[in-house]
């Protein structure tokens, strides 16, 4: 909806909530929603409130009982910069540079396995999924092919890095981004192999 932003708060990530905004027949807009920006902040449901009167008296607010605004990013961004936290940043396919001891500004380039990345492609209905970081770390989702998504624990993702990143980010919240296809797993004739490096289907079942 040009010009207007839904500005609103979520205890979960902010591409989990994405998610169920665009999968829910309920208040869809006639596009996708995407995120804008997003902050980590403290007592969120409390700044969420200030934030909407504030909207309320500098722009228009579409519904009195909802939260859409007549407002740019741009106007709200101020908005944001004046709380304490940490912005949000999601990078889904790129996987994080850990530091090390070279600390030059010279680009670092990584060699990536190259493979299929078109889930379409890549899984079957119903073909299992699954991220591990330990042994008692793990977290094992579906692979729905008429919607396009991997289903755990009720929650969809909407790609292998959606997935991966949703779950390192319940033990470490600061992570940003994880490429998903080179952590993940899939279940292969019961054997679980790399996602990192898989052919393409002949065709998609």
């Amino acid at each position: 909806m040009p010009g207007i932003l839904k500005v609103g708060m979520t205890e979960r990530t902010p591409d989990t909530r994405l998610g169920e905004a665009n999968s829910s027949d309920t208040w869809r807009p006639p596009t996708p929603y995407k995120i804008e920006f997003a902050k980590k902040v403290s007592n969120a449901a409390a700044k969420e409130k200030t934030l909407h009167i504030l909207l309320e008296q500098y722009t228009e607010r579409i519904n009195p009982r909802r939260e859409f605004f007549r407002v740019s990013p741009e106007e709200v961004k101020k908005f944001f910069d004046l709380m304490d936290g940490e912005m949000w940043a999601d990078v889904p396919d790129v996987e994080e540079e850990e530091d090390d001891e070279d600390t030059s500004s010279e680009t670092r380039t990584r060699t990536m396995p190259s493979g299929c990345r078109d889930m379409t492609k890549c899984f079957t209905n119903g073909q299992r999924i699954r991220n591990a970081l330990t042994a008692d770390r793990v977290w094992i989702g579906i692979y729905d092919l008429s919607r396009n998504v991997i289903v755990c624990d009720g929650k969809i993702y909407t790609s292998p890095s959606h997935f991966a990143l949703s779950h390192i980010r319940v033990y470490t919240p600061t992570r940003n981004s994880v490429n998903g296809w080179t952590s993940c797993e899939c279940e292969v004739n019961g054997n679980w192999i790399s996602t990192s490096s898989l052919p393409e289907l002949g065709v998609p079942a």
